[in-house]
């Protein structure tokens, strides 16, 4: 009998809403206790960088990435923290080379305890402390009530990872999927109505869904994007092809480096409340992201964050959205993550089983979607306004395709990852289906040996 262990990993939506006028300046809407910071940021002259100098936890993060941008074509987007925060709670209940092998690839401490000591501050780090923006994180295990979970393995998920373990009638298919649907409805504010479905998943046949939800939302700081300075230019996905797209345009002071090292320029984009940033990655030149794929790295990056400079810059950043489904067993198996998908796994530490009976997981799937936009799209053709003639140091436009990632930078922890061919790829409710192979994140898990 399977048991199929779901990851439904994360949504990312990520936009600015300009509303409110004062004072001819247009000014996000906040909720009115915040509106005096949203004032403050008006200036960018606040937005002071200090780069995280401790110990990064992002190797893996940037293996993982390399692996599913050389795989899979078009548009990325995943989230290494939400299946970093997944694996670990299979390594909580792995043995022998189950567990040395998730240890490997994760490079997590050989010592359980120095685990626990690793993930708890990102834990701390993304619980919401401001209501500037909207963090929401959620880790359940959804266990079918034939099985008995082991006590011990409860306690500690509960205590280190802030993950509920429900019990639920997996036979009553429609049930469980309304509870799971539910849940995850509420952590993403409604914007993901549906993240399975009694015959998606096969909940009959599954006995256990392990689930990671991701939420983010941010607004811009210091105000840079407004409507009146969007414009409609080409981006170039080749030296000889482009589409037309949206742009969001401003001029302002920016984090900014030159990188002769990586070929390319790199610019922070900090959002309200000097906590995260979105980090863009623009190769020199239109042909050039294959190269920098290959080339970039978390060393690399770490010492370059002690060498951005806050200049003027001119920048202009596409408009995107797009939603992706990344069926990951064949990247973690080429991350070394090979025992759990076998008949030999190890997983003895999650239930009560008799003898002879086994977990291996089946499937490790990984939803996620973003939306990165200054003001909706009403407002983009209302004004097309030219900025060239505008007085800057620098000049960010990113009219090609690009990597970008969004950090806690108090942690150094890497939310989301991605790269942008097209920046139409994916728009509207249009399903991309080029960026996977035929599998949807759903972690499933099977006793070759039957419960």
């Amino acid at each position: 009998m399977k048991i199929n262990i779901v990851l439904l990993i994360n949504l990312t939506l990520l936009w600015v809403n300009f509303i409110d006028y004062t004072d001819g300046v247009i000014i996000p809407k906040l909720k009115r206790s915040s509106m005096k910071s949203a004032r403050q940021f008006i200036s960018d002259s606040d937005d002071i960088f200090i780069p995280y100098q401790g110990e990064r936890f992002t190797v893996f993060d940037w293996n993982l990435y390399k692996l599913i941008a050389n795989k899979y074509r078009g548009n990325v987007l995943i989230s290494p923290v939400s299946l970093k925060l997944a694996l670990v709670l299979l390594f909580e209940g792995a043995q022998d080379q189950t567990a040395y092998e998730l240890a490997g690839a994760l490079q997590l401490p050989a010592n359980e305890w120095n685990v626990r000591d690793k993930f708890s501050p990102i834990l701390r780090s993304l619980q919401p402390i401001s209501d500037e923006y909207t963090l929401n994180i959620g880790t359940r295990i959804y266990l079918n009530n034939s099985l008995s979970i082991r006590q011990s393995y409860a306690s500690i998920v509960k205590a280190y990872y802030n993950t509920d373990i429900v019990s639920s009638n997996f036979t009553d298919a429609r049930t469980t999927a309304n509870n799971v649907n539910g849940w995850v409805r509420n952590l993403t504010n409604g914007n993901i109505e549906k993240m399975i479905d009694d015959e998606e998943t096969t909940i009959k046949d599954s006995m256990m869904l392990v689930m990671n939800v991701l939420y983010f939302k941010g607004l811009w700081n210091g105000n840079k994007f407004t409507a009146d300075r969007s414009k409609f230019n080409k981006f170039y996905q080749s030296p000889n092809t482009h589409v037309d797209i949206n742009y969001m345009t401003s001029v302002g002071n920016y984090y900014f480096l030159e990188s002769p090292e990586l070929d390319a320029k790199i610019l922070r984009l900090p959002y309200v409340g000097r906590k995260f940033a979105m980090n863009i990655i623009l190769p020199r030149t239109v042909d050039g992201l294959d190269t920098l794929i290959n080339k970039v790295n978390p060393f690399i990056l770490a010492r370059h964050a002690l060498l951005l400079q806050r200049l003027p810059a001119e920048v202009m950043i596409p408009i995107f959205k797009f939603d992706v489904t990344n069926h990951l067993e064949p990247i973690l198996r080429d991350l070394g993550i090979r025992d759990i998908f076998d008949n030999t796994a190890t997983l003895t530490k999650i239930i009560k089983t008799k003898r002879g009976q086994n977990l291996m997981v089946s499937d490790i799937i990984q939803k996620a979607g973003i939306e990165v936009n200054e003001n909706g799209t009403t407002a983009f053709a209302a004004t097309e306004v030219n900025i060239g003639n505008k007085v800057a140091d620098q000049t960010f436009y990113a009219d090609h395709p690009f990597i970008f990632y969004i950090e806690d930078e108090t942690m150094g922890t890497i939310l989301y990852m991605g790269r942008v061919i097209n920046p139409l790829e994916g728009s509207g409710n249009r399903e991309i289906s080029e960026n996977i192979p035929e599998h949807s994140s759903v972690l499933q898990m099977q006793s070759p040996n039957g419960i």
